[in-house]
């Protein structure tokens, strides 16, 4: 996803765990302002998050380290195992295990989804979605929003689906993603558009009169 300098910056976070400014500045062939503001940046998308570690007497140092949506820009073969987890299962007769395990891992999903609702005060759809957001994006889906005052509903695009390995073994993540949107917001909330059916995202529209 990343090239260049900003690339260097996540390997090399990657590899040492935690990095300060001065020390990428001794690895990399730029100056340390223009470094800052990448790692400005990365903070701000989320990619890298800062912390202060004292290692002495005097001023603890900034150090920065890897977010979970850092973490997932480096290949992982953690969702094809799932997926064979899952085929193993069902050869094995265990269908119902597998279809248990999901629902039951929705079902802590739109609890979480409720608790970051009522924790913020949102009360308007559109403050309510702003923080779905933000659990989607650290959850790997790159969501956006769009609210049509017009005919008061909002349209939500999940462009990118963390569970497509699983997705080639069930649908099941699909159907319950569209009945955690109606629990959540609407019973009339619907899915108009499927990555697995080659579209570039899922998109679901919910009205909110």
């Amino acid at each position: 996803m990343f090239t260049g300098s900003k690339k260097e910056i996540i390997d090399l976070i990657k590899r040492r765990g935690t990095l300060s400014i001065d020390e990428a500045v001794e690895e990399i062939d730029l100056a340390k302002t223009t470094l800052r503001e990448h790692f400005l940046q990365l903070e701000r998308d989320g990619y890298v998050e800062r912390d202060y570690v004292r290692s002495g007497p005097g001023r603890p140092s900034l150090q920065y380290q890897l977010t979970s949506k850092g973490n997932s820009l480096f290949p992982s073969s953690e969702s094809k195992l799932i997926r064979n987890i899952i085929k193993y299962l069902k050869t094995k007769g265990s269908e119902q295990l597998v279809e248990d395990f999901f629902e039951d891992f929705w079902d802590q999903r739109l609890e979480e989804a409720q608790d970051r609702i009522k924790e913020s005060s949102a009360e308007d759809p559109e403050s309510k979605i702003k923080i779905l957001m933000q659990m989607l994006e650290e959850e790997g889906f790159m969501p956006e929003f769009d609210f049509d005052k017009s005919d008061e509903s909002l349209t939500v695009r999940e462009c990118n689906c963390p569970f497509s390995e699983v997705v080639k073994e069930t649908r099941l993540p699909c159907k319950l993603e569209e009945m955690f949107y109606k629990r959540l917001f609407n019973e009339n909330a619907e899915r108009t558009s499927y990555i697995a059916d080659g579209d570039y995202s899922c998109t679901y529209n919910i009205p909110t009169d």
